[in-house]
């Protein structure tokens, strides 16, 4: 059985997920084994789940066979996701050739995969001891190497060259710290060689850590065996997996099911939070949960309601235009043209006044300022377009195919999905970029449930593309 630790926004739901799923909950948070209903495990974990500094994200890192499982019953799951997973294993320890140098720094070869070792004395040719320290995720990373290369344990990572004990954050006792540190220094001083203490050190007793600690050190020592007998670059030693899994709209409502079998949610909850609502949606759920039959399914009305009152009173509306590179464009502001709620349904009408000359993407226009790009956007729908007007002449309108936007009093976030449609006065529809599309779902960042969703969205629209223009002489007549 796979122990798997969890931390973040998204933990109760990933939680809820992964033990349906068979796995073991280890270091749960209290909150966490009350909902869940599970017992205080504190053993080792073999795969941590946790937030990255982008809200949309989440991480998971661990031993390479046990972490890949997790994350694959995560993507498998939750579906309508993107995903980067890196193809070398963070702390792995290599025998590296140097194939490059410049002044102060080198590329040195693993084996198939090459990484940049900043500062490097050696010349080209030289053989070298490295460890990973930076496992590249997305195109255009680096990977980045280290001479204090780890060694991770369960509950202990030792450090190369390095000789000095750290802890995990998570450790913060003093007196536990002070427990940790004699441990280290009786079986490590005069080494040269560093220790870190991961979060679950602190409930090991001395002689498992001990035991651990003599174990790493004999791999440790072959280690330095195996580089001597070898001429050639070669793997070592492994390392951990690590991959990050992006949570688009479709993807936090699935975690907002899993989250409301084991206490109230609100709709749109990991959306709500993800976008720094926090503590209002922690309010709304204290004072609802008391008073509503269900744990907050059917509270969408009162969500949107509330959200279509706020944005009424904002002068502007930040956009946020989330590729699926991981890249996130803050897009130019716009004003509330119109917001309208109706049949469960958000939509919200931007005015987007440009500022400066250039080109329309995909029409192919010459972009004037003056002109004005109505934004259409609604709630629970694929499609947000741009229509471009110039005195009141439409200049042509830009389909953006997306997950269905995310909206708060004050942000309108989606996540786009590459391909797009072009509609022109003259009658004439094109689709752009979706070979960026294919390309993605051929490298396995964009899922089948993505790509086939952005496909059918396509093909809807082409049914009646003229459907999708917005007239603001018309449409709101």
């Amino acid at each position: 059985m796979v122990n798997v630790r969890v931390r973040g926004i998204y933990s109760t739901a990933v939680s809820k997920l992964l033990l349906e799923e068979g796995f073991k909950l280890v270091e749960a948070s209290d909150k966490i084994i009350e909902r869940l209903n599970i017992p205080i495990d504190t053993s080792p974990c073999d795969a941590t789940v946790k937030d990255t500094e982008n809200p949309d994200e989440i991480l998971v890192l661990g031993f390479p066979v046990e972490a890949k499982r997790v994350f694959d019953v995560l993507v498998e799951k939750l579906n309508y996701v993107y995903k980067w997973e890196s193809k070398i294993e963070l702390h792995s320890v290599y025998l590296g050739v140097v194939v490059e140098k410049t002044s102060d720094s080198c590329i040195v070869d693993l084996g198939g995969e090459k990484g940049y070792l900043y500062p490097c004395r050696e010349d080209v040719g030289a053989k070298i001891l490295v460890g990973v320290k930076h496992a590249p995720l997305r195109k255009n990373e680096r990977l980045v190497l280290t001479r204090n290369f780890r060694l991770v344990g369960k509950r202990i990572a030792l450090v190369h060259g390095e000789p000095r004990i750290t802890f995990s954050e998570h450790i913060y006792d003093p007196s536990v710290k002070a427990k940790l540190s004699a441990i280290a220094t009786s079986k490590l001083m005069g080494s040269g060689i560093g220790i870190h203490f991961r979060s679950s050190a602190k409930y090991a007793d001395r002689d498992e850590l001990s035991r651990e600690i003599d174990l790493l050190l004999e791999e440790y020592k072959q280690i330095l065996q195996k580089q001597r007998e070898q001429d050639s670059p070669v793997k070592l030693r492994h390392g951990e997996f690590i991959g990050i899994i992006g949570l688009t709209s479709i993807a936090k409502r699935k975690l907002d099911e899993y989250r409301r079998t084991t206490c109230f949610t609100i709709d749109y909850h990991h959306s709500l939070k993800s976008m720094g609502y926090s503590d209002l949606v922690d309010f709304a759920e204290e004072v609802m949960s008391p008073l509503h039959p269900s744990r907050g399914e059917n509270t969408e009305i009162g969500v949107l309601n509330y959200i279509a009152r706020r944005l009424r009173e904002t002068s502007r509306i930040e956009l946020i235009h989330v590729k699926p590179t991981g890249e996130v464009l803050r897009l130019q502001h716009g004003r509330l043209y119109r917001v309208e709620y109706n049949r469960d349904k958000l939509l919200i009408v931007l005015e987007r006044v440009m500022k400066s000359e250039g080109i329309y993407d995909g029409l192919g226009v010459d972009k004037k300022p003056g002109d004005i790009d109505y934004m259409v956007v609604e709630t629970g729908s694929p499609i947000i377009t741009h229509n471009y007007y110039r005195s009141g002449v439409w200049l042509g309108t830009y389909i953006n195919i997306n997950t269905p936007p995310e909206i708060t009093p004050s942000i309108i976030k989606y996540h786009d999905l590459l391909v797009d449609v072009v509609v022109h006065p003259s009658g004439e529809v094109k689709i752009v970029d979706e070979e960026e599309l294919v390309e993605l779902y051929r490298e396995g960042v964009i899922t089948k449930e993505l790509y086939e969703y952005a496909v059918n969205t396509v093909k809807q629209i082409l049914l009646n593309p003229m459907n999708y223009v917005f007239n603001p002489g018309k449409n709101l007549e």
